[in-house]
C-alpha cells in the first residue's frame, strides 16, 4: 500500500509551496487541458508497456532464481503491486478525461495528480522488480 503514498505526499508539499507564495496556486489548473492531456498519453502508454513488460517476466519462469521469488512469497507481492499499477493507471486515465471538462471543479484536478505521481512511483517499481528478477535469473 506504500504504492498509494507518493502522490498524497508531493501534493501536500505542492499546496505548502503555494501557501508560502513560493509558487502561482493556477500554474497546474490555467494549463489543464494541456496536463490533461499529457496524463492520459501517459496512462495509455504505460498501460501498454505493463501488458508489455510482463511478456519478460514469462521468459524466466524457469530459472532457479525466479522459482525462489515465488517459494519466498514475493511473487504474489509483486502481482499485487502489478495489478495496482493497471488499476491506478485505469483511474487516471479516466480523471484525465476531467481536463477537457469546463468545470471549475478543482478537486478530481487534484486527484488526478496525486494519481499520475503514483503511477510514476508504481511504473518504476514494477520496471525495478522485473530488471532484477531477470537480471538475476540469466
Amino acid at each position: 500500500m506504500l504504492m498509494l503514498v507518493p502522490g498524497p505526499l508531493l501534493f501536500l508539499i505542492y499546496k505548502m509551496l503555494i501557501k508560502l507564495n513560493w509558487l502561482d496556486p493556477l500554474l497546474l489548473f490555467a494549463n489543464k487541458k494541456d496536463l490533461a492531456n499529457m496524463i492520459a498519453g501517459f496512462s495509455y502508454t504505460m498501460l501498454g508497456f505493463l501488458a508489455a513488460i510482463i511478456t519478460i517476466l514469462f521468459v524466466f519462469t524457469k530459472s532457479p532464481n525466479f522459482e525462489a521469488y515465488k517459494r519466498n512469497g514475493y511473487l504474489d507481492l509483486f502481482f499485487f503491486g502489478y495489478f495496482l499499477s493497471i488499476f491506478c493507471l485505469l483511474i487516471t486515465a479516466f480523471l484525465s478525461l476531467y481536463g477537457f471538462s469546463p468545470s471549475k471543479n478543482i478537486w478530481p484536478f487534484d486527484f488526478l495528480l496525486m494519481s499520475f505521481a503514483n503511477n510514476l512511483v508504481q511504473i518504476f517499481l514494477v520496471t525495478l522488480i522485473i530488471c532484477n528478477i531477470a537480471k538475476k535469473s540469466s
